[in-house]
This record gives C-alpha cells, sequence and structure tokens, in this order.
C-alpha cells in the first residue's frame, strides 16, 4: 500500500518542526482531514475538491449522501475508499489507500 509523505502540522494546523527543519512523515490522514473539512474553491489548483463536512453538520444528516460525497471527494484525490463508517454521533472512520498512478 502506498502512502504519501508531506509537512506534518499539529491539531491546530501549526507546523511541527525536529531539529530546526520541518517535519516530514506519513501524511494521507492529515490530507483526507484537509478535504474533508475544505469548501470547494479553497484549493486554487483543483477548486472542485472539498466537502465543507460542517455545512452537513448544521443540517438534516442524510449519512448515505455524505458517505457517498466523501467516497467522490478522496477518489477526486487518488485515493481509493475501501470502508466509510458514520456514527450516531457523527464521527466518521475512513479506511483508504492512495492510487498508485
Amino acid at each position: 500500500m502506498t502512502k504519501r509523505d508531506d509537512i506534518l502540522l499539529t491539531d491546530d494546523e501549526e507546523l511541527q518542526f525536529l531539529g530546526g527543519d520541518f517535519l516530514v512523515g506519513v501524511s494521507d490522514q492529515q490530507h483526507i482531514q484537509h478535504i474533508l473539512k475544505a469548501k470547494k474553491g479553497q484549493y486554487y489548483q483543483s477548486p472542485l475538491i472539498g466537502l465543507g463536512i460542517v455545512d452537513f453538520t448544521n443540517g438534516d444528516l442524510d449519512r448515505d449522501l455524505i458517505r457517498q460525497q466523501i467516497r467522490t471527494q478522496l477518489k477526486s484525490d487518488n485515493y481509493l475508499p475501501t470502508e466509510v463508517f458514520i456514527t450516531e454521533d457523527f464521527e466518521i472512520f475512513i479506511d483508504a489507500d492512495v492510487l498508485v498512478i
């Protein structure tokens, strides 16, 4: 299974440093969280990427629609979601692989 490496951020979206340099590591979970939080148009190079999950939490929750939208968004960023589970408390669990191109 292929993993993506990138600059890592803290839970507060601050840069992480190690020895005076950016901390780089497996960043798939971080990428997926950013896709879920971002709204369409926030990524200049990919304006259609972004789910805007906050908008879903403020209205009626159609879990099937949200699952479908999550799968679509992840596929657009070359992830292959194998499992998307949403609990009654609206916790989202995702298992996804990176597609090798």
